[in-house]
């Protein structure tokens, strides 16, 4: 599993996580943990699905306040710019 850390901003703020991806057989998986404690209401561990035949990333969202939710949009938008090594495909 590859680790890659990144920082984005929501609201004035700039939070840092962790995100680790792992290949599965139809998707990949991106793991996401804050690394630091933050003001923000997101979860201690959150999975965001990225399947291979949908464009659309998948992720339950009955464990995020709407902060949260806008949030995990942004962590989205963000890991959606990573080079393919980083998106479990082939540099």
């Amino acid at each position: 599993m590859m680790t890659r850390q990144i920082t984005v901003s929501y609201n004035d703020q700039h939070y840092m996580y962790d995100v680790a991806f792992e290949r599965q057989q139809n998707a990949t998986v991106y793991h996401i943990k804050p690394l630091s404690k933050s003001v923000a209401a997101f979860p201690e561990h959150f999975d965001i699905i990225k399947a291979d035949d949908n464009e659309e990333p998948q992720y339950n969202l009955q464990t995020l306040s709407e902060e949260g939710k806008q949030i995990a949009d942004v962590l989205w938008q963000q890991i959606a710019l990573f080079p393919p090594q980083f998106k479990g495909g082939k540099a």
